[in-house]
């Protein structure tokens, strides 16, 4: 399974390139296509997983004024 994220990002806020390294350093690589980065699951997440997946990248981007949506599939 792979947890798939778009991002919005704010002129106001951290740029893409700072954005992109603070989610490598969650495990996350840059796609090209409908979405802007993956993450990979060894084996189907529970849900509680996935949410402890998205408080992780909220507090990673804190501050940073960018947005995400996030889909596992």
């Amino acid at each position: 399974m792979k947890t798939y994220l778009t991002l919005w990002y704010s002129s106001e806020g951290d740029s893409p390139i700072e954005v992109g390294k603070k989610l490598n350093a969650l495990g996350f690589v840059d796609q090209q296509g409908n979405y802007d980065f993956s993450y990979s699951w060894d084996k189907r997440p529970p849900v509680d997983e996935l949410l402890r997946l998205g408080n992780l990248i909220q507090k990673k981007l804190h501050g940073s004024k960018a947005v995400f949506k996030m889909e596992t599939i």
